[in-house]
């Protein structure tokens, strides 16, 4: 019933007002979709996804939505509880009601979209939302860096509501709705943009629809609220705000005055632009109406949903499409090689860890790529942690993936944490740093540019442009602006490998493989909690290496809890796929040298080759960098002969 008559009434609206220039948008994708959302906010947020479900269901698509509200917070209070449970994971201010912290609940699901507020009342002043968006923004893309980040854009109050009057104006605050309409909106445009994020228009469609000649609200004029008794109102046809309504306290009516939040029809409106945002399909025309919501109202609000979801520019528009894939008219393997201080000028250099970039004739910052086009690609890219090793970045290609190489802060051991680490986390804070460009250490001190993060970020925005046929944007997200790491394979060599791990602890990525590593004996950041699910972590190594037989990678593998999936599997008598184990060892021949048998598990001289001549472990390294990662071996229990404490400290 409700459907026919919304029809009626979008006929009626063609020929007046805001139907002239909106109208309902061919589907131009029938199938169903499934939309992932967490929401981070407050009763605002409540607001305007109450009706989100209905409005899903009735186009036929499904909406899975996980909220983390408290009523009245700030940006601030969440910022601040995220970084509590960094600090200390059993801190339970880090918690919400339900007993989870936000990076529990990124983790939780693979949210399609994230979405960030501000309290209402301090939406029009955009220093209110700093640093406390980019600390929120900065643990979502960790914990889920396959999310969209949204900043919902709230509303402004209803044209009389008390806050506007006066006697209230000495505040600071906006005077008018029309001035905190402004800004808001300038607010919640300059954040978006500041954190490569879109936006939901929530605000713009209040706007909208309370400035309409026809449905905008009109606060009534010449009202004395003290000669009104109980059940009298003031007139308050088509407001989005709740609005004069009576209240009972112990028995006694008093009449109260909400213009802050939204009712049936203003959290209709929130429900219907979130809805266009979230699904790029227009509400016009949805066959869900809440019941007291009069038709020709919702069909209107409708339209109005339409009329601010179809902005462009920063305004949400479904969940982001993969890069257009460039094909390849002439397929082969590419391979680059560029200098760090080549495509990117901001390049650092730390004679003192002999982080350098060298010079044209000896350059000391060479950076690695190579794809084969002519292999159907797995949408992976590996991360190299180490020399360069051209076998590797061969075998990667065969297997579909991707391969870059970055000059990083490598040559810092045997310089800084010594005689010995100050600490049982000091080496893995130089590596975080290291990896990140970021302050986690006082012993290193490196710019961002010189993170190996921000070196990868640059070499695939150089390889965008130098390679298109490579594809190698699809490793990029919101402009270029961040990785994709839920696509990124970070690997590594024995330091490289465990610089690899630590960074993964910090960063979700899509899997870690360590080759002979990782190392930090005297560490304990492997038992940190984890980005990076513990299946995601595979390792390789041989018996006569010294950080096995020194009980270094035993003791690392079990700290990262990789036991859980599979027991310790010897690739020299099992076949793929090795028990479905992230923990395996050989005892291949290499002449009883320790040093051979540390690069024995990557490919070249020192690897062990069969009786045809190939490499020996070309099963297994397709099986670390392949393997499903949800397809895991029987839990074993910890090895009581791997030796757990190396050094003790103070």
């Amino acid at each position: 019933m409700f459907r026919a008559r919304i029809f009626l009434w979008l006929f009626a609206l063609t020929t007046i007002g805001i139907g002239e220039s909106v109208g309902a948008d061919p589907k131009t994708d029938d199938s169903p979709k499934h939309v992932r959302i967490l929401t981070i906010g407050n009763s605002f947020t409540n607001n305007a996804t109450r009706y989100l479900d209905e409005i899903t269901e009735a186009a036929g698509h499904k909406l899975t939505h996980k909220s983390l509200t408290i009523g009245g917070s700030p940006l601030e209070l969440h910022a601040a509880k995220a970084i509590a449970f960094e600090k200390d994971r059993s801190d339970r201010s880090a918690f919400y009601s339900k007993g989870e912290s936000l990076q529990q609940a990124l983790q939780s699901e693979d949210w399609d979209f994230v979405t960030i507020q501000q309290l209402s009342v301090r939406s029009h002043d955009v220093e209110t939302y700093r640093p406390y968006a980019a600390q929120l923004a900065d643990i979502i893309h960790r914990y889920a860096p396959q999310a969209k980040l949204l900043v919902h854009q709230t509303w402004a109050y209803r044209s009389d509501d008390p806050r506007f009057r006066s006697s209230r104006k000495s505040s600071g605050g906006p005077t008018t709705q029309q001035a905190m309409y402004e800004g808001l909106s300038d607010a919640y445009r300059t954040i978006a943009a500041e954190l490569s994020a879109s936006r939901i228009p929530v605000g713009d469609a209040f706007w909208i629809a309370d400035n309409d000649p026809k449905f905008g609200y009109r606060a009534a004029e010449d009202f004395d609220a003290g000669k009104l008794e109980y059940p009298e109102l003031p007139a308050q046809t088509h407001s989005l705000h709740v609005g004069y309504r009576w209240n009972n306290r112990d028995g006694k009516r008093t009449l109260g005055m909400d213009g802050h939040h939204a009712n049936l029809a203003g959290e209709y409106l929130g429900a219907c632009v979130w809805f266009e945002g979230l699904f790029a399909e227009s509400a016009v025309g949805n066959g869900y109406v809440p019941e007291k919501l009069e038709p020709e109202y919702a069909a209107f609000l409708q339209t109005v949903a339409h009329k601010a979801a179809q902005q462009g520019g920063d305004v949400v528009h479904g969940i982001p499409a993969e890069p257009k894939t460039v094909k390849d008219p002439s397929p082969q393997r590419y391979q680059f090689r560029v200098r760090a201080s080549e495509i990117d000028s901001r390049t650092g250099e730390y004679p003192a860890i002999g982080f350098v970039s060298g010079s044209d004739k000896k350059p000391a910052d060479m950076e690695y790529a190579s794809v084969d086009t002519r292999v159907a690609p797995k949408g992976k890219l590996a991360i190299w942690l180490m020399g360069h090793n051209g076998g590797l970045f061969e075998r990667w290609n065969e297997y579909g993936i991707h391969a870059i190489g970055v000059s990083y802060a490598r040559g810092w051991f045997g310089k800084l944490a010594q005689p010995q680490p100050s600490d049982a986390y000091a080496r893995g804070r130089i590596r975080l740093e290291a990896a990140t460009g970021l302050d986690f250490s006082d012993e290193l001190d490196l710019l961002p540019p010189d993170g190996a993060a921000e070196r990868a970020r640059q070499l695939l925005l150089w390889l965008s442009k130098e390679n298109p046929q490579g594809n190698w944007q699809q490793f990029l997200a919101d402009g270029g602006s961040r990785l994709r790491w839920d696509k990124i394979i970070m690997t590594g060599a024995s330091h490289g490998s465990t610089t690899a791990a630590r960074f993964a602890k910090h960063q979700r990525v899509d899997r870690v493989v360590m080759l002979c590593g990782p190392r930090d004996q005297d560490q304990d950041w492997q038992s940190l909690p984890s980005a990076t699910p513990a299946n995601r972590f595979f390792g390789f190594t041989h018996v006569l290496d010294g950080g096995w037989t020194g009980d270094h990678y035993c003791r690392s593998w079990e700290m990262l809890g990789m036991n859980a999936f599979g027991p310790i599997v010897d690739v020299d008598s099992t076949t793929p796929p090795y028990e479905n184990s992230r923990s395996l060892i050989t005892a291949a021949d290499v002449g009883g040298d320790a040093g051979r048998a540390h690069g024995s598990v990557t490919p070249g001289r020192s690897s062990p080759k069969n009786e045809d001549g190939k490499l020996k472990f070309d099963p297994v390294w397709r099986y670390l960098y392949t393997h499903p990662v949800d397809e895991v071996g029987v839990a074993t229990e910890e090895d009581p002969g791997c030796k757990r404490v190396h050094v003790k400290y103070d």
